[in-house]
């Protein structure tokens, strides 16, 4: 038989034991927060239509995974793919249930997206993402809950130096009219203006100038320079000066007005002011957003990008047949944020989620052993006894060591004889005898110390 070597494709990762614990606590961290705001769980499958992926859109840029089919059945004829994101196909599922779920619907997804992109740090072909999101409703209340949520969401995680930015595309719809360039160019300069924050504005500049990219002169450049630069410690004074500058743009102001009324709920929520400001540069890529945008960045590490982003989507529905029915949502980038958790000491690795060891070296003790073992875990412990080939107690007590489990319990002939067990408190590095009709109770004081 030939050997092959066990080696991931590039852009794939996998998460073992110490990794996975800290994610799932992440993951528990996540789900408690968005139920706790009133949303509901839903699950997609991993592979879509293609065409509901694309929109049927030709021009469709981004780097799907295609999926090789059996072609067992008609069904399977269909072009196939991987979803890269968790929003495209929550469209599909409203506009197919439109008469069973009722709106407004808040749902939120756990599940796992495919990009082929070139792989960063922090960045994977294959990763996690967390969404949530409000649909059927078009209330600026609604767009400053996911802000609340998103708050709210990395307090929870245990991350307290971050900034949630906030913008409104139609703000940046407004910048043809208000730069004097062709409403053509806004998408070129829209994906230009996504590069702040990874690139200068001196490379941004040159960018919206080259003629491969929106072919802005000179003046267009720097009057989109001016707007987008605008900011301030208070976001009323951001919005004032933005308003001052778009006063002739009617679009603009109708999205500054959305953002003044997105800040007034913010504050009745209570998120404080020093964790999101305005940010007219904030543009993000996608093409489905229409009105209230917003990303999360770390200000330990701005430069890993955005960890929590998103924003209103009032279209993308109709796309899939029925009338248009606003919709506004949020994604966590799991993957991204544990790399910067990771880089920023926010992460505690753990190797094991066990509380209890029994050791198990003495036949004499064995059936003591798995009843206390069976009555520990009814109690609701993790408990476990030792099944390796380790025959004495200094390896045994070794593995316990090396998996960093808190509390070891021996039971060998002479406390079979006494119904005792010794207990050993490996953090505080005692050792007692107790009862073992005690042990439970014993067991629960120790672990809350």
């Amino acid at each position: 038989m030939q050997e092959i070597e066990p080696k991931l494709p590039g852009g794939f990762r996998d998460y073992l034991p110490e990794d996975m614990i800290p994610r799932e606590k992440m993951f528990n961290a996540i789900r408690e927060t968005f139920e706790r705001f009133g949303f509901v769980p839903l699950d997609t499958p991993g592979i879509e239509k293609t065409e509901i992926l694309t929109s049927g859109d030709s021009s469709f840029k981004k780097q799907v995974y295609g999926v090789v089919s059996a072609k067992s059945n008609e069904e399977d004829e269909h072009e196939l793919s991987l979803r890269f994101d968790l929003t495209v196909p929550l469209a599909r599922v409203i506009a197919a249930n439109q008469s069973t779920l009722k709106k407004p619907f808040k749902r939120f997804q756990i599940g796992k997206v495919w990009r082929g992109e070139r792989q960063q740090a922090g960045r994977y072909r294959e990763f996690v993402q967390c969404d949530a999101d409000i649909v059927g409703s078009n209330k600026a209340t609604a767009d400053a809950e996911i802000i609340a949520l998103m708050y709210e969401t990395m307090r929870a995680l245990g991350v307290s130096n971050f900034l949630i930015r906030v913008n409104n595309r139609k703000i940046l719809n407004g910048l043809a009219e208000y730069a004097g360039f062709e409403d053509s160019k806004t998408e070129s300069v829209l994906r230009s203006i996504d590069k702040l924050g990874k690139q200068s504005w001196d490379d941004v500049l040159k960018e919206l100038s080259d003629e491969k990219g929106a072919s802005l002169d000179e003046t267009q450049s720097e009057k989109v320079k001016k707007f987008l630069s605008i900011k301030n410690t208070n976001y009323k004074d951001t919005l004032e000066d933005g308003i001052k500058c778009m006063r002739d743009v009617p679009v603009a102001i109708e999205g500054i007005e959305e953002l003044r009324e997105v800040a007034k709920y913010l504050e009745w929520l209570g998120v404080p002011n020093e964790a999101w400001k305005i940010d007219f540069s904030v543009a993000r890529g996608l093409g489905y957003y229409t009105g209230t945008v917003y990303e999360t960045i770390l200000t330990d590490m701005p430069q890993i990008g955005s960890v929590f982003s998103g924003g209103r989507y009032d279209n993308l529905i109709e796309r899939f047949g029925g009338s248009s029915i606003p919709a506004v949502g949020t994604s966590i980038g799991i993957d991204r944020l544990f790399v910067a958790m990771e880089q920023l000491e926010l992460v505690k690795k753990e190797k094991t989620v066990t509380d209890v060891l029994f050791l198990n070296f003495d036949e004499a003790g064995e059936h003591d052993i798995i009843k206390n073992a069976s009555e520990l875990r009814a109690s609701g412990i993790n408990t476990e006894f030792y099944l390796g080939n380790e025959g004495n107690i200094k390896g045994q007590l070794a593995y316990a060591v090396n998996m960093e489990i808190p509390i070891v319990i021996i039971i060998g002939a002479t406390e079979t004889e006494k119904s005792s067990a010794l207990i050993k408190d490996m953090g505080a590095r005692t050792q007692e005898e107790v009862k073992q009709k005690n042990l439970v109770e014993r067991v629960r004081e120790i672990l809350k110390k």
